[in-house]
């Protein structure tokens, strides 16, 4: 599969370095039920703070953490580690990098990364920043902060904007202990999504 994809464009390395850094950058994880994402909620109580990355803007909960590998990766991470959104951003000029490539790759680090690994049913698209990107979920377990946790990462893949010149692609990641996820994607991650905003 890395052969394969090492020949699609000179811009894969890249890619696959920067899903690398959102892997090992950010906790991992997952579920093993098969439960989906649930809806977005409304409104937010959460005091949200404003952050601008490479080619968009989000908000994000006051008290989280940020940390950033140059222009490529930018990780948001709650005060207890548990939970995190990440966001990683390579060129694509022309649609170099397509969203499945980088979508396929991405959720591959996941499960590789898990203990007893599966997907998650969620639907496989979803609209952020008015845009449409491909969705998948996975679940397994993972070693957090001194304990095997069951967790559940989300990914989102999209180039921005479609084939121009100036294409990026863009791959979110979000996670949470299963245990909490329902809350955590209400109170945080879906906040976060509905007030994310591509700057070009």
């Amino acid at each position: 599969m890395f052969m394969q994809l090492r020949h699609t464009s000179r811009w894969t390395p890249l890619a696959l370095c920067c899903l690398t850094f959102a892997v090992l950058l950010t906790a991992c994880g997952g579920t093993t039920s098969q439960q989906a994402v649930p809806p977005k909620p409304t409104a937010t109580s959460v005091p949200m703070t404003s952050v601008a990355g490479n080619g968009f803007t989000i908000n994000y909960p006051q008290g989280w953490q940020i940390s950033r590998s140059g222009a490529h990766l930018t990780t948001l991470t709650n005060s207890g580690g548990t939970d995190s959104f990440s966001i990683a951003v390579v060129p694509s000029p022309k649609s170099a990098i397509s969203a499945d490539t980088l979508m396929n790759t991405a959720v591959k680090a996941q499960m590789v990364a898990l203990k007893d690994a599966q997907k998650v049913s969620v639907p496989p698209t979803v609209t952020v920043g008015g845009t449409s990107w491909n969705q998948q979920s996975v679940s397994g377990t993972q070693r957090l902060n001194a304990a095997d946790i069951v967790v559940q990462p989300v990914v989102l893949a999209t180039v921005h904007p479609g084939d121009t010149p100036t294409s990026k692609g863009y791959t979110i990641i979000y996670r949470a202990p299963q245990a909490s996820f329902a809350q955590s994607n209400t109170s945080y991650f879906q906040p976060m999504l509905q007030s994310f905003k591509f700057q070009s």
